[in-house]
């Protein structure tokens, strides 16, 4: 059972990754992400450098 949650709380952190990557691109600030996940703007950050996206 413990090795099920610890998948499902990677492909959920996997999900949340890719989300924050893609809402990024589209040009939404990481402040504004981070508000929504209610996290500090400084683990949006980390996960996806903002520089190192190309935007549209």
């Amino acid at each position: 059972m413990m090795k099920n949650n610890k998948k499902t709380n990677q492909l959920l952190d996997d999900i949340k990754k890719l989300l924050v990557l893609a809402l990024t691109h589209q040009g939404i600030q990481s402040k504004d992400i981070a508000s929504v996940l209610g996290v500090d703007p400084a683990i949006v950050s980390r996960m996806v450098p903002a520089r190192k996206i190309k935007k549209k």
